[in-house]
């Protein structure tokens, strides 16, 4: 719950600090390439609009005989909605990694754990070769 309501809370919690600049890094990255496709979004779009609008005082700022202004708007907007879902995904990893981990924080994994893959025989009405498990707890 401490990661659903603050990102890295839940990683403090379970005691693995290790993990806090891998998180912030994530986010970091995701909300840098936010801002940049917004930035070139906008430009993009503006351009567009000022070589769309039938005005000849209005001058885009990128050639519109150079680049085709819808496609790159298009595509910026794609790149835009990508970095919101990649922000998204790493919120909602974070939580689903602070909650294994609390769940697996009590898990016993003493000596008294074992599993033991040995050769067997086999009786099913005919006796053959196979392999058995044996789990100790």
């Amino acid at each position: 719950m401490l990661a659903a309501a603050l990102p890295g809370a839940g990683q403090i919690y379970n005691k693995k600090y290790w993990k806090l600049p891998i998180l912030y890094a994530g986010f970091g990255v995701c909300t840098y390439f936010i801002a940049d496709n917004t930035k070139n979004y906008h430009e993009w779009k503006n351009a567009y609009v000022a070589s769309a609008d039938g005005n000849p005082t209005t001058v885009p700022s990128i050639d519109p005989l150079k680049y085709n202004l819808n496609k790159g708007q298009e595509l910026y907007h794609r790149w835009l909605d990508i970095s919101y879902m990649c922000l998204a995904g790493v919120y909602i990893l974070q939580i689903i990694d602070a909650n294994v981990d609390a769940h697996l924080f009590y898990y016993d994994v003493s000596r008294n754990l074992s599993m033991n893959i040995h050769p067997s025989l086999i009786s099913t009405g005919q006796i053959s070769a196979g392999i058995g498990i044996e789990f100790h707890f």
